[in-house]
Parts: structure tokens; sequence; C-alpha cells
């Protein structure tokens, strides 16, 4: 083993609390256009700075007399002989690679050397050499500065006593130097969403900047740098809470790493952790090493600990080996692999414990995620996911999308189009039930082995006349319940008539299936047909007109819409339900032909919907204002066919004529403020069956506020049926006071009177470092539940220690914003 890689091991084992960048934030994952077959963006090049104006060329070097005047003289690079320019001949500027040296006294040898004493200066191009005394070397393209040495290239400045620098290839030595490096911004990526009233530039879209001192500094080319006993920092010079100390310390702007030997982080004077190796990021350059480790706790796991490992592998590979380290439980190691190209894309990882200490078994959880184009038309697909036991994300993760889970996919596809107007695909799909022993009893999906699909959108045949053709073969295949086969048959054939004002498109279809099947739980004959005509007619008119409100001009429309369809009634009783359930009842599927997914249920209809919508539209930006919709539906017959013959308890069944009204509005209703509503009203038996409202004020970036409810009628004499639920939403990111901000979230469910998700934390922006603590309560099942806490120091440039809770943030709090993304943390505007 190497000796670096030693200490790069060592460190991990010994400190493991170091690193490039957030475990949870991986760095970019960012391909080269050309990579993906896509002509690359010429990126601009950043402008050059100009150095400080050169003082005019004299006429020949003499002695100076007292008091001394201040002369100077033009060395041209790299020119054999050189003849002294006439005295009166004016300054013009000087030419590239052209020396200029000047001082108090000036004395130089043609072809050798240049003296220059008292306020010495030595400029070529964008370099700048200060000193009381300094004497260039032609020969050797040498520069030697003695005293208030000060040298400027650019953006890098460095001041010492003494220092010899070959000035083209700037390399050389720097005596105790203190010095300070900047580096332009990148721009923006394309597509990049643009900045938020009050968010300044972004940090990796700022200058990457770091400053400190040292015993030497050798300058090994441009862009390199080696610093021995030395510091460095991202601080302010004034304000230097952080600082790495290192006893040798390497600088490589081009790749944009920072090596660190012998180091320690100092924090408000206090010596945090010592590291025999760390590498550091300069930029956003992705490099293969150690990430920051993460640390926190929770009542699941106990003490949390984080160190992965990232592995560079290529512009559009990846791979992250990450060791987890849980007080209660044991050691856990992950392994993730990323990849693009031109015609796939995927991501795989694999996490195992060998043994969980509280649960006495080994545990893991793996998924394989893969598309990928083939060319002719051939495109596949996998998904696939698993974990060795049902509780696994409930005893081991944190976030609510993974403890919610009860099915996981294991999904495999390959489709074909033809054509470009019909499209086949054959699927094998099956999932993973993850049953909690004290939860509610899930019901495992039926199987597809396998589902096959022929689809087709033939547009513009003889009479303007549209086909369309949806038909399916799929076997359901269940442990416990009927299976069986089914074959789908839906041609249809539409007319759309249409102006820029208005249209209509009458359509007339005939949806055949047939089934065969293996009756286990029900009786019947194992050979069911069913053919269903289908007739609609959807038409609707846009009305525009230009109007003022509030000072300001808008695009007022109207536009009003009317649907009607037929479906007679089939009984469908002796048909098992294998994939179907309701449609959640919105302003989008009332105009739908059936109120059941899947293809198990086809509802009668004879019924007309219409509705309404107005929106006010800015037209300068085309960004709608106001949107408002009401939308009554009217029956001409009673519901007949049902998900569950048997059991029609907890479904929401509509048993008389009388319309359901559907209203939603959203939009600018104050300032900054944000309302989104929407209401369903049974007028039959005069209730409401949903409603839910939320208001958010965003007057600036890192500062939101929202509020909501949320109300579903429950149709289940069970009142613990998860049919109904009623819930409130509190969230807001706000600064409490100097560079303080609060963070939180409270979504407590009214019904059961449970918390299901809570958030409190604060954070501090100290402008180039950043504190977060947080504190999560989440309820993983009927009966249990999760408390975790992260506590983050993140230094700007240099990575952080502790466990971020941004991926927590950000997920549960609507608008959260990164603190050290936004406003000057120094500013007054920040108070409360």
């Amino acid at each position: 083993m190497k000796p670096r890689t030693q200490l790069r091991y060592l460190s991990i084992a010994l400190f493991a609390l170091w690193g490039r960048a957030g475990a949870e934030d991986l760095p970019p994952f960012v391909v080269p256009s050309s990579l993906l077959g896509r002509p690359a963006v010429a990126r601009p090049l950043p402008a050059p700075v100009e150095a400080s104006a050169p003082r005019p060329a004299a006429g020949p070097v003499t002695p100076a007399a007292t008091p001394p005047k201040r002369v100077s003289a033009a060395v041209p690079a790299a020119s054999p002989a050189r003849k002294p320019a006439p005295a009166a001949a004016p300054a013009k500027p000087a030419k590239t690679g052209t020396t200029l040296i000047s001082g108090d006294k000036v004395v130089a040898r043609q072809d050798v050397d240049a003296f220059a004493e008292g306020s010495a200066v030595l400029t070529r191009d964008a370099t700048r050499v200060e000193a009381d005394k300094l004497q260039y070397f032609e020969l050797t393209d040498e520069v030697e500065a003695t005293g208030n040495v000060r040298m400027t290239r650019g953006t890098d400045e460095m001041t010492g006593p003494h220092a010899r620098i070959k000035v083209q290839e700037q390399v050389g030595t720097f005596d105790s130097p203190s010095y300070a490096i900047s580096r332009p911004p990148r721009p923006p990526q394309p597509g990049q969403l643009p900045l938020l009233p009050g968010q300044a530039v972004p940090l990796r879209q700022q200058p990457l900047t770091g400053h400190g001192s040292a015993d030497k500094l050798d300058l090994e080319g441009e862009n390199q740098f080696r610093f021995f006993n030395a510091t460095w920092t991202s601080c302010k010079p004034d304000r230097p809470d952080w600082y790495l100390k290192a006893k040798e310390l390497q600088l490589d702007y081009d790749s944009e790493v920072g090596d660190a030997t012998g180091g320690t982080l100092v924090f408000k004077g206090v010596p945090l952790v010592y590291m025999p190796w760390a590498d550091f990021p300069l930029g956003e350059s992705r490099k293969s090493g150690v990430l920051s480790p993460t640390f926190g706790t929770s009542n699941k796991v106990g003490f949390d600990l984080t160190v992965p490992y990232y592995f560079n592998i290529a512009p559009n590979y990846d791979d992250t080996l990450t060791a987890r380290y849980m007080g209660r439980r044991g050691l856990q190691m992950r392994n993730e692999l990323r990849y693009i190209t031109p015609t796939r894309r995927g991501t795989t990882y694999l996490e195992y414990m060998p043994e969980d200490q509280v649960e006495k078994r080994s545990r893991y959880a793996g998924s394989v995620r893969h598309d990928e184009v083939f060319g002719n038309g051939w495109a596949g697909n996998i998904n696939f996911s698993g974990v060795s036991d049902p509780l696994y994300f409930i005893d081991l993760s944190s976030r609510l999308a993974l403890t919610s889970q009860v099915n996981l996919l294991r999904q495999g596809s390959l489709s074909y189009s033809g054509g470009g107007w019909w499209t086949a695909t054959g699927m094998l799909q099956a999932f993973q039930t993850l049953q909690d022993p004290n939860g509610a009893t899930v019901t495992q999906p039926y199987k597809r082995l396998p589902q096959l699909t022929l689809n087709a959108n033939r547009p513009e045949l003889p009479g303007g006349t549209t086909f369309l053709l949806n038909s399916e073969f799929v076997a359901f295949s269940h442990p416990t319940l009927d299976e069986g086969r089914r074959t789908t048959f839906y041609p249809q054939l539409a007319l759309p008539l249409q102006t820029s004002a208005f249209y209509v498109t009458p359509k007339i279809g005939v949806h055949a299936t047939r089934y065969d099947l293996d009756r286990r739980t029900s009786t019947g004959e194992n050979t069911v047909t069913r053919s269903v005509p289908i007739v609609s007619v959807d038409s609707g008119v846009s009305f525009e007109r230009d109007t003022s409100f509030g000072g300001r001009d808008y695009i007022h429309t109207l536009e009003p819409r009317v649907y009607y369809l037929y479906v007679p009634y089939r009984d469908q009783s002796m048909i098992p339900n294998f994939d179907s359930g309701s449609y959640d009842f919105n302003l989008a599927q009332i105009f739908a032909e059936n109120i059941f997914t899947g293809g198990d249920r086809i509802a009668n209809a004879n019924q007309v919907t219409t509705a309404v919508q107005t929106r006010l539209i800015d037209p300068a930006t085309g960004a709608e204002t106001v949107r408002a919709a009401l939308g009554p539906r009217f029956y001409f017959e009673e519901q007949r066919v049902f998900l569950d013959y048997k059991n029609k308890n907890g479904v929401a069944t509509r048993s008389g004529k009388q319309p359901d009204m559907l209203a939603a509005a959203s939009g600018t209703i104050a300032p900054k403020t944000q309302l989104d509503t929407a209401w369903q009203y049974n007028t039959q038996e005069s209730w409401t069956e949903r409603f839910n409202v939320g208001v958010r004020y965003q007057p600036a970036y890192a500062r939101a506020l929202g509020v909501s409810w949320r109300y579903r009628r429950n149709y289940s004499s069970d009142p613990a049926s998860p049919n109904g639920f009623r819930d409130i939403d509190l969230t807001g990111q706000w600064p409490l006071w100097g560079n303080w901000y609060g963070v939180g979230r409270y979504n407590r469910n009214l019904r059961d009177h449970r918390l299901t998700q809570g958030i409190a934390g604060v954070e501090y922006n100290a402008g180039c470092w950043v504190f977060r603590g947080v504190v999560q309560h989440l309820t993983t099942s009927a009966t249990d539940v999760n408390r975790s806490f992260f506590f983050q120091l993140e230094f700007n440039g240099a990575g952080s220690l502790g466990s971020s809770p941004l991926n927590v943030l950000r997920r549960g709090v609507p608008g959260y914003g990164k603190i050290n993304d936004g406003s000057n943390p120094f500013s007054s505007d920040d108070a409360f």
C-alpha cells in the first residue's frame, strides 16, 4: 500500500469527520453534452482582469541623482537586442510580453539584468511585482524582490518580505507570504432556474476565494500553489472564524481541489479535527475521495455515523461506497452506481448489514433502475427493488417517502414503436408487499406475468377522422385470490372539429373484453365476455379580453366546456377485480370516460359535465396570476357498477341523480401570497365530500410561511378506516434575529389526534460558515415513531461536519431556501 493511501485510510479510521462535500449532497452528476450526443454549448470565458497601468517607458536608464526622480525601463521579452527609445517619444501601451520596470532608482544592463530600488515595480501583462528593491534577470526571466513584496496576477495577491519568481512560468518561491486567491465563478447552466426575489448568487456561482498565510510558498506554475506551515480559509480576512492549518497545503485550481497534510481544523480558536491527510473542494469539480462524514442520532438506530467514499470513474459514471455505523444496530455497507450515456441511464444500489444487533439477523435492501434505447424503435426498462423484511425502512430510514411504502415495484418492459403512430409493449410486473405486523392489513397486488399492449393513434384519416386503439392481454397471478387472463380490444373513431375559438369532438368506440378465469374465492363461469359501446361529445369555447386590475394590465379569459358521455349498463358482478380502483373526483377526472381505473370495471353513464374556467394572464410573461373553475356534473341515471359488489362499505357510491359540484381556485391573493383551494360538494346529501385549502406567503428567498387544511369524508362505519381524513399542515422558514433563522413543520392528523411529521430547527449564517440544528418526529406506523436529531457545521468551500438536514428540510418545508445561497448575512434586512 502506498504511503499516501495509508494516510487516507488512517484519516478515515481515526477521525472520519472531514471531507469534501455533504454526505447527503453528492457531487453534481452533470454530464458534458458531447457525451449525450448533443452539440456542446460554448461557455464564455471570464473577462480578463486588467493589471495596473504601466508607467511610461523612459529613455536610457541612468543612475538617479539626489533628490531621486522616478525612472523606468521597458524590457521586451525574449528580445535579442534593444535600442533605447528617444526621450521625447510619447508613451504607448506596452505590447504583450513586454516587461516594464520602474522605481526611484533604476539601473539596467542590456540583455543581462535590471535593478530597481525605492517603490520598485515590475509589470508584464497581468503580472505585477512591487517591492522596496527588485532585480530582474533577463536571461532566466526571473525577478528577485526584497522588502514589502506584493505580487498580483489577475485576482491573486501575495505579500511578504522576499520572493524569487520566474515571471512567465509562474515558478518560484515566496518567503512568509500572506495570500488571497480568487477564481471567477462558473456561468449558470442551461435551463437553470432563475433566482428568487432576495436570493443572492448561489455559492456554486460565486467566485472561488481563499486566503491565509504560510512560512513558505512554492509557485509550481499557473494555478498551482504549494504552502508550508500554512493556513487557509474562505472567510473574510477580518473575520477568520474557521481556518485549516496544515504542515503542507497544495491548492490546484485546475482541478479545483486542495490537499492538506498534517492538518487541523480550527473553529473559533478551538481545534476541532486533526487530519493526517485530507482533500477539500475549491469548486464543484468531481473528484474521487472521502466525502464529508455525517453523524447524528435517533431513537431507532442510536448514534449514527456515515462515511462515504466517492469514485469519479468517468464524466458519465460514478460510484459511492458508504460505511454506516449505528450504535444500536451495528455496521452497514452501501454501494451506489450511477451512469448515463446517449442510449442508457440508470442507478443501482445495494446496502447490507451483516447482523442487526436488535433483530439478531442480517438485513439488506437494493434497487436497480435502468432505461435503454436500443435503436430502430426498440426501448427497454428495468425497475427492481427489494428489502430483507417489511420493517426495514421503518427501522433504518428517516424519510417519509420510504417509511410509508407498502409495495416495492419489480418490473421489466420492452417496447417497439412502429411508424410513429403505434406502439407495442411487453411487460413483467410483480411487487414485494411490506406488511407491518402492527399496522393495517395490506392486500398484495396481482402480478402481471406477462402484460402485452398494442396502442395506436392514427390522425388525419379520410374525412378528418382520427383512429385510436387500446388493446391488451394480461395474465394476473396471485397466491391466494382468483387468477385469470384478460384480453381487451378497444377501437375508437373521433372527428375533431376545431378553430382558434372553439372545438367539438364527437367520439364512438366499443370496449370488448374476454376473461379466462381460475376461480378460488368466487363462483361463476370461467369464461366471461363483456362488450360496452362508449359514446361521447366534448366541446369548448375560449373568450379573451384585455382588462386591468390593481393598476396592472391582464388578459382575461372565459373558457366554458361541455362534455356528454353515454355508456350503457353491463352486469360485471361475476368479474373479479384484478386492477380497478376509484379515480379521485377532480376537475381533470370529470371529463374522463370512466370513474374507475384499470380494466375490470366500466361504469354506466348517461351524464353531462359542464365547467367554466376563468384566468388572469400577465401579457408580458404569459404567467397565470389567478385561475378559478366551477364544474357540476348532471346525472340522468343512477350508478349501477361498483368495485366490490359484496361489500360497498367504505366506497363512495352515487345512489341518485343529483349533481356533484366541483370548485377550485388558485392565484396571488395579496403581494407574495398564494392561495390554492378545491371543494367537492354533494348536492343530493347536502354535505362536503372533499375540501382542501392552502395559503403560502413567500416575500423573499428563505422566507416562507404556509398553512393548509385537508378534509375527506369517511364512508366507512369504522372510524379508523383510511378512506377519510382530516389534517392540518403548518410550515415555515423565517429570520428570527441577527443571522438566526427558524424552520419547522407541524403536520397533524386531526382524526387520530396524532402528529404525522414534526420538524423544528434553527440555522445560523455567519457568511463563511453555517450552523444547522434540526429535530424530526416521524410517524412510521400505527404504533411506532422515529425521532432524529441533525447537527451540521458547513464550512463554505471546505465541506461540513455533522449530519445534513437539507434533504429533510427541502422535502418537508415548501419554499425552503438554503440560507448560504441567500441574501447578505450581514444585512440589516435579515432582522425579524
